[in-house]
């Protein structure tokens, strides 16, 4: 509730000066963001790869060669 005193204080002075304003900007630069509850057993962590992206340059595997077959006398 203070905080929201101080975003309505900082409006009316920006109004009162000729500057402006959205109050949704003030609010997000003023106002400290709350932490979101995470409930045991249901938040779920991502895994290493979740944020690797595929690599353009990567090189094709390739078959593996057959040897040349030996001729029987």
């Amino acid at each position: 509730m203070e905080q929201m005193t101080i975003v309505h204080s900082i409006k009316e002075k920006l109004s009162h000066d000729g500057c402006a304003s959205n109050l949704k900007v003030i609010k997000k630069a003023v106002l400290i963001p709350e932490d979101e509850q995470r409930i045991a057993l249901t938040f779920k962590y991502p895994t290493p790869a979740a944020g690797l992206m595929v690599n353009p340059d990567a090189k094709k595997k390739k078959g593996k060669k057959k040897g040349k077959k030996k001729k029987k006398k």
